[in-house]
């Protein structure tokens, strides 16, 4: 496999599993005794506001969305940078399996997560793809140049 097409099948493969991801529920979360599954599209659309409702760390994990858009363009732009962005996107998205509250309401009310839900795990996968997919086109890339 060359470098062209590493850099395709990673960016390709991680955007077919985000996409995916968004069809499904991320969360079971309790807020005021009633149980309530949360669809992914709700979170990532509602997740870049979050901070405007009291949810600074909800907003921090979000941020793994945008980076990994960064992380294609520098990915796409052959800048070594993508790995190290990739790395903190997927510290941020696998950070959030350890929460047990999530922000429940824009007045600042917490909610339990009750559980991680299929579209959680699908985004986890989309990121932990576009890393790793980074980190071989780079072993590659760089064993390459030292063999030339």
């Amino acid at each position: 496999m060359n470098f062209k097409q590493i850099r395709i099948s990673t960016i390709t493969l991680s955007l077919l599993i985000f996409g995916i991801s968004l069809s499904q529920n991320a969360v079971t979360i309790n807020f005021g005794g009633k149980i309530r599954v949360v669809s992914s599209l709700e979170y990532f659309f509602m997740g870049s506001t979050a901070l405007l409702g009291g949810g600074l760390l909800e907003q921090i994990i979000w941020m793994a969305n945008p980076l990994c858009l960064f992380v294609i363009i520098y990915f796409i732009k052959n800048n070594k940078n993508a790995v190290l962005l990739s790395l903190i996107a997927s510290c941020l998205a696998i950070s959030f399996s350890f929460w047990e509250e999530i922000l429940g309401a824009e007045s600042g009310s917490m909610a339990e997560i009750v559980s991680l839900e299929l579209g959680y795990y699908l985004w986890v996968l989309s990121i932990l793809i576009l890393t790793i997919g980074n980190i071989i086109y780079y072993k590659v890339l760089f064993k390459t140049t030292l063999e030339s």
